[in-house]
């Protein structure tokens, strides 16, 4: 097949001064090896494979190379529903492609809709409010301790050693503190005390559990910078095979209910008494071809696919859900 491969590098983010490029607001925005090992892995499997920049030449460029599907990495750069600009491109101009489309990203990176949606299907996520703005602070009934959050980013962008808070005036002044940071609504939710999960979905297969183990009870934007971090990863998790499938059901139905396909991967915690909470989803899992760094091909390599496997299934579970030949 003819595959566009199309990422958001995050050497050519677009210039503006309130986000430079050493800024952590790029940082859900890809390497430029994982593009060069997407591209590798598919021409080994026979594929003409080619990356386009998305940029504001891509209509034209995609016009011109006509794939037969389209691998989309795409985070974007700048809006709430940025994640699902290159899908809706991608759907006017009628090619097929790889993973969730419009509705989905825009849904999973809208945490605070996505966790209402999870509350009306009945799927379990902790209680949560919305700020809008900081100087409009909504009342509070939930109870002590919260954990403060962006609304629509990744990548724990917006979380440090602050977001977890025992009383309010610590949660106002982690507000303000997100609020400086990425000037969009902020989720304030209860902490789920308990063991922290990462699953990562390929096809319809759940690839082996990964179990994040961090000293704060939670993982920072700082803690995945830092290489000395205590944060430590065990996978598969050590988890009762009853609890293991209660996660992967969880986990399937949730990313049944926001229409993701093909791959994505969410973060879920289980409390002391052994509840099972969504935490977020993300469509877009990171692709770098390394395992400490990127949990889905962490997960991916402890079930046995190589990473040039990992991107054959992924196109290939793809394809048939579109029904293309390979």
């Amino acid at each position: 097949m003819k595959i566009a491969v199309l990422a958001n590098l995050k050497k050519d983010v677009p210039f503006v001064k309130e986000h430079p490029p050493e800024d952590d607001y790029w940082d859900d925005l890809d390497e430029p090896i994982t593009v060069r090992f997407v591209v590798h892995a598919l021409r080994k499997h026979g594929h003409q494979a080619k990356y386009i920049a998305p940029n504001l030449n891509v209509i034209r460029r995609l016009l011109n190379y006509k794939p037969d599907l389209c691998f989309n990495l795409c985070e974007g750069h700048f809006g709430v529903s940025r994640e699902a600009q290159i899908p809706a491109v991608l759907d006017m101009l009628r090619l097929p492609y790889i993973g969730a489309g419009v509705l989905g990203m825009s849904l999973s990176h809208n945490k605070y809709m996505a966790k209402k949606i999870f509350h009306w299907v009945g799927l379990p996520t902790s209680d949560f409010i919305l700020v809008t703005k900081p100087d409009e602070m909504p009342s509070i009934d939930l109870e002590y301790p919260l954990f403060v959050k962006p609304a629509h980013e990744g990548t724990s962008i917006g979380i440090n050693e602050n977001a977890l808070v025992q009383d309010k005036q610590n949660l106002l002044k982690q507000v303000q503190w997100v609020w400086s940071k990425v000037k969009a609504p902020i989720l304030i939710e209860n902490y789920i005390e308990g063991r922290e999960f990462t699953i990562s979905i390929l096809g319809n297969e759940v690839l082996p559990i990964i179990e994040i183990v961090s000293p704060t009870g939670y993982y920072s934007n700082s803690q995945k910078e830092d290489e000395n971090s205590e944060v430590y990863r065990v996978c598969p998790a050590q988890i009762s095979k009853e609890k293991k499938q209660e996660l992967q059901i969880v986990a399937l139905e949730a990313m049944e209910v926001l229409e993701l396909y093909d791959l994505c991967r969410m973060d879920l915690r289980m409390d002391i008494q052994g509840g099972v909470y969504i935490l977020e989803v993300n469509p877009l899992p990171l692709l770098l071809p390394d395992p400490e760094q990127a949990s889905f091909v962490y997960s991916s390599y402890t079930a046995g696919y190589s990473y040039d496997a990992m991107l054959y299934r992924i196109v290939e579970v793809a394809a048939e859900r579109l029904g293309l030949k390979m």
